[in-house]
Order: structure tokens, then C-alpha cells, then sequence
């Protein structure tokens, strides 16, 4: 069974235009807001990465480190679990931050972010500034937070629909050609020349699994063997 946990927004599938355009929409925030880090993160099973990190001065966070998820201890993992605004304004003063490795190593003390949600409802990740100084945000930055936010997950709308959409043309293509299914056991030649399961092949095809059930046909004559067995649509 598939992990849910998996995050099928990998580097390779969000190519470099995509992370060019959110390191300029975080570099240029940073400034705006006066901090010294922007930070996109990606979750993606156990692990938290900073998958991009701002370009600018007094930023101590590297983009490509990678830790433990959950219990990262990360202000970030605080935003996914709460799904919405984590804003400290000074870790220094919270009980709950204030022995933090954010704040005793990276004097990291003030932090602002949203979830990044996928287009399947799982997560992404975050976008979030960080300041090495007490920081409130006015209203004016968090809105723009949020527009962020929505920007980043308008793009892997759009990586989500065309991926949909080319995944449909191969089920199209597919279709259009006739596949040698053995006279036995049913099973389907695929294009490598393996012999595979009808339901394993329209998985590869579709990326949906099959469901199981029983046709009326096929009841009848199961009832005719098994009696008692029961109508199919109260199973």
C-alpha cells in the first residue's frame, strides 16, 4: 500500500523555473520584512528539509539540510501540527521555545509561517521568516505571508493538473493500442514485455487500485454452488 507520508513533489518534479521563482518570492520577502532567513521547507516521510533557504545576510540556515519528522524540534513542525498562522514574536520569553536549539545555538528568537498543503490534501511544508530579534510582524507582513503561501500552492496546483493531465493522454494512448492478454490466466503483456496482473497493469496505467466486488452474473452462479450465500449488496 502506498504511504500516504510520501511526498511525490520531489526536486526533480518541481524543475528549476518553479524553484527559482519561490527563492525569488522568499529572498525579496526577507527583505521586505527586515529578517535575515526565509525558508521553504518539504516534508516527506520522516524527514524535514529546508528545501530552500533566502539569499540573504545573517542567514544561518543552509538549504538541503535534512532532519528528523516529527520531533525535529523545528518551529516549523509546530506550524504543520497546528495547520495555520504559528507566530512568535520572542522565543526567549516562551517557555515552550526558549531552551530551543533555534534560539541557544542560531539566536534565532522571533518566527513566522504557514503549512504548504498539496493539491491531495497532504503536506507539503512551510514558508516562514525568522529573525534574530524580537519581531511582532504588523498585519501588512502577514498578509503578504499568506499570499506567499498561496502562490506556492498555486504552483504545485498547476504541477499537480498537468501531471493528472499527461497521466490521462498515457491511459488515452494506452487504450488506442491492443495488449496481448494470456488465454489462461488473464494476465496483460506490458510494453516491457512482462506478463503482470490486470489490476497491477491498470495501476500503472491509471495510478488508481482496484476495488473488489461481485457482479450479479457471477453471484448467481456462486449462490447456485454456496445457497444461503446472500444477496451482493448487502456484503
Amino acid at each position: 500500500m502506498r504511504d500516504p507520508r510520501i511526498n511525490p513533489f520531489t526536486k526533480e518534479l518541481l524543475a528549476k523555473e518553479t524553484m527559482d521563482e519561490w527563492q525569488r518570492l522568499i529572498d525579496t520577502a526577507a527583505d521586505i520584512f527586515g529578517v535575515p532567513a526565509g525558508l521553504i521547507t518539504r516534508v516527506d516521510r520522516e524527514q524535514i528539509e529546508i528545501l530552500l533557504s533566502s539569499k540573504t545576510e545573517g542567514n544561518p540556515y543552509a538549504a538541503g539540510y535534512v532532519t528528523k519528522y516529527p520531533e525535529s524540534g523545528w518551529y516549523c513542525e509546530r506550524t504543520l501540527r497546528s495547520r495555520g498562522l504559528n507566530h512568535i514574536p520572542d522565543a526567549q520569553a516562551d517557555p515552550d521555545w526558549k531552551e530551543n536549539a533555534a534560539v541557544t545555538g542560531l539566536h534565532m528568537v522571533s518566527y513566522v509561517g504557514l503549512p504548504i498543503r498539496r493539491p491531495d490534501g497532504g503536506e507539503f511544508g512551510t514558508v516562514c521568516f525568522l529573525d534574530n530579534k524580537a519581531n511582532r510582524h504588523n498585519e501588512l507582513h502577514i498578509k503578504m505571508l499568506g499570499m506567499i503561501q498561496r502562490m506556492i500552492e498555486l504552483s504545485l496546483r498547476v504541477i499537480f493538473d498537468k501531471q493528472q493531465l499527461l497521466r490521462h493522454e498515457h491511459l488515452l494512448e494506452d487504450l488506442s493500442r491492443i495488449y496481448p492478454i494470456c488465454s489462461y490466466c488473464k494476465r496483460v503483456r506490458d510494453e516491457k514485455g512482462d506478463w503482470v496482473g490486470v489490476e497491477d497493469y491498470i495501476r500503472d496505467v491509471t495510478g488508481t487500485h482496484a476495488s473488489h466486488g461481485i457482479c450479479p452474473e457471477c453471484f448467481a452462479k456462486q449462490e447456485h454452488q454456496w445457497p444461503g450465500a446472500g444477496d451482493p449488496a448487502s456484503s
